[in-house]
């Protein structure tokens, strides 16, 4: 594809996605299709030539729509919010052409600083001290998924907490064993009616989980009761609670 057939195809997706939207009230909001559907449809192995555009664009509503869960239509209200925008889909579009791995700033810095100042605006609209921006030792990073931040910020809470209790033991050695030993006791909290990402985190970080009940006399949410009762009862038990999944 040169960059005249690239220009055109760029119109006609962009009347397909339009399209798409106007006429999605329309459409099932789940698909009813099996398991496998589409290895059916496909070739056995991937093309060894271009096919034209136009053809994708058939593909893509003979073959893909059909095994789509329509999750922007007004009928979807699964799981949770996923919405896009017009104004998104020319931003992801930037973002391919630019396509920067931006893992440090030297990379492409205006990448890195567009992010900071940006997660430093989300944090004013959220009314969040300024801990948790860039002026101080916060600063956001955007990831791939929620599940992805919680990962995330437990493995920087986990090695945090015990570079802390462990910061007294001068030798290397004996440090390095009391952080693995300690490891060992760690547990991460979170409600009963907390999404399990975080489980599924703690999983991943090599730490405990202990749900804090959310009963159903208390509208399903924690309560600093409940919590405090949870914590003592893990250190009761020879546990060091170091990380908590705030429902909000």
């Amino acid at each position: 594809m040169d960059a005249e057939q690239f220009r055109s195809a760029g119109y006609a997706a962009v009347d397909q996605i339009v399209e798409y939207y106007k006429n999605l009230g329309s459409r099932r909001v789940m698909s009813d299709v099996e398991p496998g559907y589409l290895k059916a449809l496909l070739p056995s192995g991937p093309p060894e030539e271009g096919e034209k555009f136009e053809d994708i664009q058939k593909d893509i509503e003979q073959k893909i729509m059909p095994g789509l869960t329509h999750w922007q239509s007004p009928d979807f209200m699964a799981f949770f919010p996923c919405n896009s925008t017009y104004p998104g889909m020319l931003g992801e579009l930037y973002s391919a052409a630019f396509n920067a791995p931006a893992f440090n700033w030297i990379c492409s810095p205006a990448v890195t600083e567009l992010e900071t100042i940006v997660l430093d605006w989300m944090a004013d609209l959220y009314g969040l001290p300024g801990c948790y921006k860039s002026i101080s030792e916060g600063g956001g990073v955007i990831q791939g998924s929620a599940s992805e931040a919680v990962v995330t910020v437990m493995i920087a809470a986990r090695d945090r907490y015990l570079r802390g209790a462990t910061k007294h033991i001068t030798d290397e050695k004996e440090r390095e064993d009391a952080f693995y030993a300690r490891r060992t006791r760690l547990v991460a909290l979170g409600s009963t009616m907390a999404h399990s990402s975080t489980q599924k985190a703690a999983q991943i970080a090599g730490v405990r989980f202990r749900a804090v009940p959310a009963p159903e006399e208390e509208g399903y949410r924690m309560t600093g009761s409940t919590l405090k009762e949870t914590v003592e009862q893990c250190l009761a038990e020879g546990l060091e609670p170091f990380f908590l999944t705030a429902t909000l």
